[in-house]
């Protein structure tokens, strides 16, 4: 081997080096239940109430955190992951939520097999779920509450949460509290009651 091969294959590996050295390390994220500051005693209407599957948009299916970056343009962080697929991360947390906001037994468990018995049927479709340059949360959602005897009822909940702590880590902090915010509102939609105080986030 000459002396000009011994040097070029230096040179590539410290550049293989530093470019390692260089990429910031993966970080793996979750969605996570915030308690209520008040939960709802009692309920109009006792009939259970199962959280269906929620629908995300396909930008957002994806294990990368995703931001906007601009009014027709997202930033996908490859080195910020979800550790669950996002969808089923909005699911969960948005059942254990009303669980902790309603009277017991009102949510069914999603993990429990479908019964015969009557159930409200709650169906959440969320249209933007991002956040932005302050790493603020933006969550608008359109749902449905489909009764057992064929009516239903549908709203659409539009709000933003400001980050709580650096951009660093705020980011599925937000998106935690905008689900919690949603929660709220839903509750009192499902108890027939007004919603608690504390779900009033920006609109």
């Amino acid at each position: 081997m000459t002396r000009m091969s011994r040097q070029s294959l230096v040179l590539l590996g410290c550049c293989l080096l530093l470019d390692c050295s260089s990429s910031p390390p993966m970080q793996y994220h979750t969605l996570k239940t915030i308690a209520p500051a008040m939960a709802i005693a009692n309920a109009s209407n006792q009939i259970v109430v199962r959280v269906q599957p929620v629908v995300i948009p396909p930008e957002l299916d994806r294990l990368q955190l995703v931001s906007r970056s601009g009014p027709y343009s997202v930033h996908i962080a490859d080195s910020d992951r979800w550790a669950a697929p996002l969808e089923d991360q909005v699911s969960r947390v948005v059942s254990d939520d009303l669980s902790a906001r309603l009277p017991p037994n009102l949510v069914a468990d999603p993990n429990e097999p479908a019964t015969n018995e009557p159930r409200r049927l709650l169906s959440i479709a969320i249209a933007d779920f991002y956040s932005d340059g302050t790493c603020a949360a933006t969550l608008r959602a359109n749902w449905t509450l489909r009764n057992p005897t064929g009516g239903s009822e549908h709203g659409t909940e539009q709000l933003q949460v400001p980050a709580s702590e650096p951009c660093a880590g705020a980011v599925p902090a937000a998106m935690s509290a905008a689900l919690a915010v949603l929660s709220d509102r839903l509750a009192g939609m499902i108890a027939g009651q007004p919603a608690p105080s504390n779900a009033n986030a920006t609109r």
